[in-house]
């Protein structure tokens, strides 16, 4: 009977141990801020390789809204706007005008013969 009450007091002992150990271990709390509001916006006007394009964005109000523009061979702008209110992003205006730009299209360079190359061993 001893035996079985030590047992059973060294049972209790042991349970209280692990509850305390268990109330020592934090659990990670997690905070998430909502996004801080924020824009930004860059261009690229290059009259060398005819190289036109343009973004910016910007994000407040649980939105973020913003477009950009390129310039395709065929003459035309090419511009979007875009937003995303939480359902993800939408395209909420296109569009396609010519451009007055008469753009340059490279001509692609010959390739070296390995015979020819600069950087062939003697």
């Amino acid at each position: 009977m001893k035996v079985i009450i030590l047992s059973a007091l060294v049972a209790v002992a042991m349970a209280a141990k692990l509850g305390t150990l268990s109330n020592l271990v934090e659990e990670p709390t997690t905070t998430t801020e909502p996004p801080k509001p924020y824009s930004f916006g860059f261009e690229v006007r290059d009259d060398n390789t005819t190289n036109y394009h343009n973004r910016a964005e910007a994000a407040g109000d649980g939105c973020v809204r913003g477009s950009y523009s390129y310039v395709l061979p065929d003459g035309f702008v090419y511009t979007y706007k875009y937003q995303d209110c939480g359902n993800g992003y939408e395209i909420v205006e296109q569009r396609k005008e010519p451009s007055g730009i008469q753009v340059i299209i490279p001509e692609p360079q010959p390739k070296i013969p390995k015979a020819q190359s600069l950087f062939t061993a003697a």
